[in-house]
């Protein structure tokens, strides 16, 4: 019998969550793409300027869907189920982009079922702290947003 408990090296966390990261960005592409959107990645500042972004547009994929809609998506990614932190500047992007703006949450990116929600204007729909980052509860992701088959 072994015991098999997760890494306290704080290389191997980083590495988990940027693992985890990836995972939930590729799953919310797959998905947009599913819908027949062109979707350009734009969470680094070489990638946004290529797509004729600012450095930091304040979210990971631009979505252009065939009707000629453009969703501005900051995906966050979860091995399980957890909160999610919004950056400063995502949030101050939710709140200028309002309808424009969705937020993708992938739960359960570490199995093979991973189940997304999307929230649609996250600064009208979820409760904001007074400053710095926002820690969202999973509780309130799946009760403002929409489940999506993928």
């Amino acid at each position: 019998h072994a015991l098999v408990v997760p890494s306290t090296d704080p290389e191997d966390i980083v590495r988990h969550d940027t693992d985890v990261e990836k995972a939930a960005m590729k799953f919310v592409q797959a998905f947009e793409e599913a819908l027949g959107a062109q979707v350009k990645d734009v969470h680094t500042a070489d990638l946004a300027r290529a797509a004729g972004l600012s450095d930091y547009p304040g979210f990971d994929l631009l979505s252009l869907r065939p009707d000629g809609i453009k969703l501005s998506i900051e995906v966050k990614g979860r091995a399980a189920t957890g909160d999610i932190e919004i950056s400063s500047n995502e949030w101050a992007k939710a709140c200028i982009m309002r309808e424009r703006y969705w937020l993708y949450v992938v739960f359960d990116c570490a199995t093979p079922n991973p189940r997304v929600i999307r929230v649609q204007d996250p600064f009208g729909k979820l409760t904001a702290k007074a400053k710095g980052s926002m820690v969202i509860g999973a509780a309130q992701v799946m009760e403002s947003g929409e489940k999506c088959n993928g």
